[in-house]
């Protein structure tokens, strides 16, 4: 496929050295802020994911009425305070970015990790203030590590917290008195684990039922493929005959006319055939996307991804990448363009390019086809103008509720 992709330009751009392959960062440059949707798995998650972070704020009060109601001196009580109030904002707006990774066993983006490290250090700077009040904010620590990093921080994170559990109370000689906060974060350390296993299981299963509907999608239009194959060799062997029998009685022009028809016909069956054959053929993302860089490379255009493979669902990938072959297929059959921008999210994927834009009135056999791909798994796919000057061919997942 990359062989054929690297000659679609035609021989007008010069051979060489590629053009820059530039990889830019999820939500920002010239890709940033298109409409998206949500695919039925992955809807709750990806748009709703944030409200657990925000059904566990309510755990807050317990180290707010600890300052509120103990005899702390006021600049300690508004710098504890203070603390409080940026632990559940940098919490929160963590949860809102990467609560689709819930149930697809977490994120390794360093910003996540980052934002992490933050609340651990809000939580290390309070110890000296307000003492064991801190250990209230222990339960977003282990939240937000089980839920949306990776099992090596969710383990060393669990590990701390249960080590701390113990050791602050004994440093600070209080143990009995914080008993209660002992227990509650043995409880929920439990509690976080068995949601996140029923999680991912919950996902595994999806997947494995997405696998299947999608095998049988395959055997269907193979039998289909089978069927329209053998009705073109029908049109096809007729044609021939009738054209034999005219040249048999020196109707050469009618032959003619007859040989061009089953020419055109075969023309027309080859290609339906090639189409539907690929759309059949499961593709691997990750491997789509570094085919269609080093295509644009060989063909001298700027290609710049947004986003990573892993971004979007799982059961869609397979979709998406023939989708977005498609797409880069056309820019370097028909568009002239010198440079290709392509974003992805959980929620929507796009392809912009900078070069002649949509010339024709109708769509034609290329946007019709990805059109109706995006419908298999219950996508809309827009075509219309780009940003960059040219077209962009935008897919939001979900728009009717996938059913990939």
């Amino acid at each position: 496929m990359g062989t054929h992709l690297r000659s679609l330009r035609g021989s007008g751009h010069q051979e060489g050295q590629g053009s820059p392959v530039s990889q830019i960062q999820p939500g920002t440059g010239a890709a940033a802020d298109l409409p998206c949707g949500f695919d039925d798995d992955q809807k709750f998650w990806d748009r709703r994911g944030w409200l657990i972070a925000g059904v566990w704020v309510i755990f807050l009060v317990f180290p707010v009425l600890d300052l509120v109601l103990d005899d702390y001196a006021l600049p300690t009580r508004i710098i504890g305070l203070a603390l409080i109030a940026l632990f559940a904002a940098v919490y929160l707006r963590s949860y809102a970015q990467f609560s689709w990774t819930i149930g697809q066993g977490g994120t390794s983006a360093r910003r996540a990790q980052a934002s992490f490290l933050v609340l651990c250090a809000i939580i290390a700077a309070g110890i000296p203030v307000i003492g064991l009040t801190t250990m209230g904010l222990f339960p977003f620590i282990t939240s937000f590590a089980i839920f949306l990093l990776s099992r090596t921080w969710a383990i060393a994170a669990y590990a701390a917290v249960l080590v701390l559990s113990f050791a602050l109370p004994i440093i600070f000689g209080q143990f009995m008195d914080a008993i209660f906060l002992i227990g509650l974060n043995l409880v929920l350390m439990v509690v976080y684990a068995i949601t996140v296993a029923a999680i991912r299981r919950s996902t595994a299963a999806e997947k494995i039922r997405s696998d299947y509907l999608l095998v049988a999608e395959q055997e269907r239009v193979a039998r289909d493929v089978h069927d329209g194959i053998g009705h073109s060799l029908t049109a096809l062997n007729l044609k021939a005959q009738l054209a034999l029998r005219l040249m048999d009685q020196e109707q050469y022009a009618q032959a003619r006319r007859e040989l061009e028809q089953l020419s055109a016909l075969a023309v027309d069956a080859l290609d339906s055939v090639r189409t539907t054959v690929q759309g059949l053929s499961r593709q691997d993302l990750a491997a789509e996307l570094a085919e269609l860089q080093q295509a644009c490379s060989d063909n001298n255009l700027e290609f710049s991804v947004a986003g990573t493979a892993e971004q979007v669902p799982t059961q869609l990938r397979s979709h998406v990448a023939w989708i977005l072959r498609e797409a880069v297929t056309n820019v370097l059959r028909h568009a002239h363009a010198s440079r290709i921008v392509l974003h992805l999210e959980p929620g929507k994927v796009s392809v912009d390019d900078d070069g002649d834009g949509l010339q024709a009135s109708t769509p034609g056999h290329g946007i019709r086809g990805m059109q109706e791909r995006a419908r298999q798994f219950g996508a809309s796919c827009t075509v219309g103008a780009s940003r960059l000057g040219g077209t962009s061919v935008q897919v939001a997942f979900g728009a009717k509720g996938s059913k990939a």
